[in-house]
């Protein structure tokens, strides 16, 4: 590769005298994931893999089994039965859908502090990920197990801003330029840093070794939607994401104050994903069952 030219992520994405082999470099010398964690999602993707298995490698982490298994049993995954052993989990949810869950408790222990700013992001991945579930399971997707990982991943960006030290103290900044001039997250930090969460989540998640799909997802759903439908199931699945974000901040999950108003993107991301019936009572029970199940269930995440 050219070292002149900056790869495709950052095309439109860094201010003017912003380099980015800066954030290449502040990227690669961030924490790889957890090992356990890591070879955990390893072998989710291998066919190979045996239950028994990930259940031996997960029980070497005492802290990722029991936010596991925790996770496990909210009413999202344990299909109505309690989930006493490890084991059970995996048999019980699935590989595609414990992915998620092996992510999510990974993710929660990166902040080691877990203040106001940490707690708003984190609701907000939280509902982000349930509402995408939501969704998919509405319009009959495929991937419904798959869709609660990309919500969850959504906010990377944000959480390792909020991990570093150089990154973390500005963050009220963005927090007070989304007050003042009702912006959303990526354009009130692209204005405080000159880039904003979803390019540096993409590169995380590249560095991880997410799959380039996932990686794509992070990287584009918050970019404007183009035509009148998506045209495959990568855009598909990027507007179900920035629907779910929207949903989640209009049902005031993890939105700081001053977040603007979200009908209007909600609308727009319906159309597009062409959602049947009656756009205002879809929108309703959606934002009423997103903030219902957070409720119930938000704190088992926590």
């Amino acid at each position: 590769m050219n070292m002149e030219s900056p790869p495709s992520e950052f095309e439109g994405r860094l201010a003017s005298g912003k380099d980015w082999r800066e954030i290449v470099a502040w990227v690669g010398d961030l924490p790889p994931m957890p090992q356990v964690a890591a070879q955990a999602i390893a072998m989710v993707e291998d066919p190979e893999t045996t239950a028994q298995k990930l259940t031996d490698l997960l029980s070497k982490d005492a802290a990722l089994a029991a936010r596991v298994l925790k996770i496990a049993n909210s009413a999202m995954f344990s299909r109505q039965r309690e989930i006493k052993t490890l084991n059970q989990a995996v048999m019980v949810i699935g590989f595609k859908a414990l992915k998620g869950i092996i992510v999510a408790a990974t993710l929660r222990q990166l902040n080691k502090r877990f203040g106001k700013t940490e707690k708003l992001i984190w609701e907000n991945s939280m509902g982000t990920a349930m509402c995408a579930t939501q969704i998919a399971r509405l319009l009959k997707k495929r991937y419904v197990d798959e869709i609660f990982l990309l919500g969850l991943l959504h906010s990377l960006g944000q959480i390792v801003f909020l991990a570093q030290n150089e990154t973390s103290k500005d963050y009220k900044l963005v927090l007070d330029k989304i007050k003042s001039d009702g912006v959303d997250y990526a354009t009130a930090e692209q204005e405080v840093f000159g880039f904003a969460h979803p390019l540096i989540g993409a590169l995380v998640a590249k560095k991880w070794n997410f799959s380039p799909e996932t990686c794509q997802v992070i990287l584009h759903y918050r970019d404007p939607l183009e035509g009148a439908a998506p045209t495959n199931e990568q855009e598909e699945k990027t507007a179900i994401v920035r629907l779910a974000d929207a949903i989640a901040h209009s049902a005031g999950i993890g939105s700081p104050e001053g977040y603007g108003e979200q009908d209007g993107e909600i609308k727009k991301c319906l159309a597009y994903l062409q959602a049947e019936g009656n756009t205002e009572e879809l929108l309703e029970k959606l934002v009423t069952e997103t903030r219902e199940q957070f409720e119930n269930e938000g704190s088992i995440y926590s």
